[in-house]
């Protein structure tokens, strides 16, 4: 394991580029951040994670902009409206899969989370990076870090942490599902949208 201060972008860009798992601080709580075509980041963070694809999780996609959401859900009217006023944000929106969306973790699922985070660091990285999985930073059943100590006490697996820490007190993303024709809330975070 191996900790860098959150102005090191480029260390940051090349271990995502290298297939590791990266803890950084989003505006809400810390996340495991990996590229999303690097399969051997995607076992490492199943394991992690100690995530079951039966389990019915989906790990977060980060689109690399606003614009790209579509490469990899499809979008109407509401979603559209929802894309337009709260990302970036504290929001995570469940989207049905674009079909031409291909890629071995995805295909086991016919939707798909989509968040970006509304931070600095992540403008600064996605770009170089291209799209990523995000998910908190914690065990299965342990309360998301939020802060780099944290996640070292709890996971010291993961490749390389960026030093810092979150507001106290800050809930994991706002989830909506807008599958349906009515929004609905799985996952009330600070971010209050219906």
């Amino acid at each position: 394991m191996i900790q860098t201060a959150p102005e090191h972008t480029s260390q940051i860009i090349k271990a995502l580029k290298e297939g590791q798992v990266v803890a950084l601080p989003t505006e809400t709580v810390y996340g495991l951040a990996i590229a999303l075509n690097s399969a051997t980041a995607l076992e490492k963070l199943i394991f992690l994670k100690r995530r079951d694809l039966q389990s019915g999780k989906i790990f977060t996609l980060v689109p690399e902009s606003r614009a790209d959401i579509s490469k990899y859900a499809t979008l109407n009217k509401l979603s559209r409206e929802y894309i337009g006023k709260y990302i970036p944000g504290e929001i995570t929106l469940i989207l049905h899969k674009n079909p031409d969306f291909s890629h071995p973790y995805f295909n086991h699922f016919t939707t798909v989370g989509i968040r970006i985070p509304a931070s600095p660091l992540f403008e600064k990285i996605l770009p170089e990076t291209g799209p990523l999985l995000l998910t908190s930073a914690n065990p299965r059943g342990d309360t998301p870090a939020i802060s780099s100590d944290e996640v070292a006490k709890t996971m010291p697996k993961v490749d390389l942490i960026v030093e810092g820490r979150t507001v106290e007190g800050k809930k994991p993303s706002t989830i909506v599902d807008l599958t349906n024709k009515t929004p609905k809330i799985l996952r009330q975070g600070d971010l209050k949208v219906l």
